[in-house]
C-alpha cells in the first residue's frame, strides 16, 4: 500500500478505515475507558481528534490494542499521505480523491503540513477537479485543531430540528453561508435536512443529494478484514422485556425520551441512541466510514438481542428502519410498527400495526409476555 515512491491512497484509506472501525468498537464497549479518552480530548467544550491522543493523552493510547494498532497506522498513514500529495497533487480520480481527503481529515499529527496543501486543493476546487467538501471539511478541521472557530460549518449534526456545532462559526450564518457559495458548496440550511448524521465525502458514506454518491470503476472487491473485537454490551436484566426502537436519525432524541419513559419490564436493547459525536471520543464525527459501521454493528447485535421491535415509521420509514424491520422478522421476533401498512411484510402475523407510542408499548409488553407464557 506505501512503497518508497507512490502511495495507494484507496488501499491505505480502506486499510485505515478497518482498523478505525475496530478501534472505536473497542472503546465504545467500555463506557469508563470512552469517558477518559473523551475527557483528555476535550469533549464536550471543544472536542480533538483521536489522532490527537497521543499528545493529549499518552497513557492512553494503548488501552486497548485495537486502538493502539489504529492510532500507530494512523499517523504514518498521515505522514505518507502528505508527502503524496506535496509531490503528486490532488488526485483525479474520485476514488482516489476521497481517500486522500479522509486520511488527510485524520492526519492531525501534521496540521501544519496539512493546512499548507490546502491553497492546492483550493486551486483544484476553484478549476472544478475537486470535492469543495473536501476543502470545507480540511479548512474546518485543521482550524479546529488549531483552536480556530469554522469557517464553513460543517462540523455539526441536526438534533430536535436545530443544529448543534462542535465547534462556534467564524461569524454568522451568512458568513458562512457566504464561504460555502464561493467554493461551491451548498448553504447550511440545504445540508441541515440531511445533517442527522455526519455528511461524509467518502465512498458509500455519500447518501443524500447535497453529498451524492459517486458511481466509480471497482478498483477491488478485496475488504480489509481486521477483527473487530468482541461486543460486549452491559447485560440487561433476566426477567426484563428487551425492546429495540427503531427509529430515523432525525428522531434521535425523541427515541432517548422514550427509552428513558419505557415501564417496567420493558427495557431498551438500543444502542444506537447512545452514539453521540458531541460527547464521546468513540463517535467522532468526521471518522468516515468507521462510524456508520459501528452504528451498523450495533443495531445488528440489538436487534438480535430483542425480544420485540418497536418500529416508529409514523413520519418516515428509512431505508435503514426496513433493514431493521427484516433483521427482526428474520430472527422470529415480535414487530410493532407505528404508522400505517405499507408493504406485504406489515400483513405478517409477526407484525403488529398500531397508531401511537402508548400503543406500541402496550402491544410490546402485551406480545413478549404471550411469547413467555406469562400474564400481561
Amino acid at each position: 500500500m506505501i512503497t518508497a515512491t507512490r502511495v495507494d491512497l484507496v488501499a491505505v484509506a480502506r486499510r485505515e478505515q478497518a482498523l478505525l472501525t475496530a478501534a472505536l468498537a473497542s472503546v465504545f464497549s467500555d463506557r469508563d475507558l470512552d469517558t477518559r479518552i473523551s475527557r483528555a480530548l476535550g469533549y464536550p467544550a471543544w472536542p480533538q481528534p483521536l489522532t490527537l491522543l497521543p499528545d493529549l493523552g499518552p497513557e492512553l493510547t494503548t488501552a486497548t490494542p485495537h486502538l493502539a494498532a489504529y492510532l500507530a497506522f494512523a499517523i504514518a498513514a498521515g505522514h505518507a499521505t502528505i508527502a503524496e500529495i506535496a509531490s503528486h497533487g490532488w488526485p483525479d480520480s474520485p476514488a482516489a480523491a476521497d481517500a486522500a481527503w479522509l486520511l488527510l481529515q485524520h492526519a492531525d499529527a501534521d496540521n501544519e503540513q496539512r493546512r499548507g496543501l490546502l491553497p492546492m486543493l483550493a486551486a483544484a476546487v476553484e478549476r472544478g477537479h475537486a470535492d469543495p467538501r473536501h476543502l470545507a471539511l480540511l479548512t474546518d478541521r485543521e482550524r479546529a485543531v488549531r483552536g480556530e472557530t469554522q469557517r464553513y460549518g460543517t462540523l455539526r449534526l441536526i438534533r430536535d430540528d436545530q443544529p448543534a456545532l462542535l465547534y462556534p462559526l467564524a461569524g454568522t450564518s451568512a458568513d458562512a453561508d457566504a464561504a460555502r457559495r464561493a467554493i461551491g458548496l451548498p448553504d447550511l440550511a440545504d445540508d441541515a435536512q440531511f445533517a442527522f448524521s455526519p455528511l461524509t465525502p467518502y465512498g458509500t458514506a455519500r447518501t443524500c443529494p447535497t453529498n451524492p454518491w459517486q458511481p466509480r470503476v471497482l478498483d477491488s472487491l478485496q475488504a480489509d478484514h481486521i477483527a473487530v473485537p468482541a461486543d460486549r454490551p452491559d447485560p440487561l436484566p433476566d426477567n426484563a422485556i428487551k425492546v429495540y426502537l427503531g427509529a430515523t436519525l432525525r428522531h434521535r432524541n425523541q427515541m432517548r425520551r422514550v427509552r428513558d419513559a419505557l415501564p417496567a419490564p420493558l427495557v431498551s436493547s438500543s444502542r444506537w441512541l447512545d452514539i453521540d459525536p458531541l460527547t464521546r471520543a468513540s463517535c467522532q464525527l468526521d471518522a468516515g466510514l468507521a462510524l456508520n459501521q459501528l452504528a451498523a454493528r450495533l443495531c445488528l447485535a440489538d436487534v438480535a438481542r430483542c425480544d420485540v421491535l418497536v418500529a416508529f415509521a409514523e413520519h418516515r420509514r428509512s431505508h435503514g428502519l426496513g433493514v431493521e424491520i427484516g433483521i427482526a422478522l428474520a430472527h422470529h421476533k415480535q414487530v410493532v410498527i407505528i404508522g400505517e401498512p405499507r408493504c406485504s411484510f406489515d400483513m405478517l402475523p409477526d407484525v403488529t400495526v398500531v397508531a401511537d407510542v402508548d400503543d406500541a408499548v402496550h402491544a410490546a409488553t402485551m406480545l413478549a409476555c404471550a411469547a413467555r407464557r406469562e400474564p400481561a
